[in-house]
């Protein structure tokens, strides 16, 4: 009888840290996933940017005020941001706030020198999600 109880506690035992486990792993997959379809999504975003690089090399900065796309993937995935490292957060969050700020600028050629370095933000976004990407 006393072999019996024990059985079915140790039973218990190891099914209750079976399932708990299970369910941990599970969870880590989803976030991993979630976090992976993040980067992705990102990461393409920030490649579309790519025809900034041609207008800044080119000098065409008033163009550059009008032409600049409007983030649709960051500003609905901006909360999530959080699954990201602390370096990609900050990259990206620096490239999407420069951006945001040239939106409808006056006198761009006086500020050129603060526009240029919005290519070199969204480079140093792309590499920094990049590099996460497994």
């Amino acid at each position: 009888m006393v072999e019996t109880a024990v059985g079915f506690i140790l039973g218990a035992i190891i099914g209750s840290i079976a399932t708990a486990v299970g369910s941990y792993l599970r969870y880590w997959k989803r976030e991993r996933d979630a976090t992976r379809r993040l980067r992705r999504g990102l990461l393409a975003e920030l490649r579309a940017y790519d025809y900034l690089d041609e207008f800044v090399a080119d000098g065409r900065y008033e163009g550059l005020t009008y032409r600049v796309d409007q983030p649709v993937l960051y500003a609905s995935v901006a909360p999530q941001l959080g699954r990201l490292t602390d370096r990609e957060v900050e990259v990206v969050v620096t490239f999407y706030s420069r951006l945001r700020w040239l939106e409808g600028l006056e006198d761009p050629e006086d500020k050129s020198d603060r526009i240029d370095t919005l290519v070199e933000c969204r480079q140093r976004a792309l590499e920094a999600v990049a590099e996460r990407i497994e």
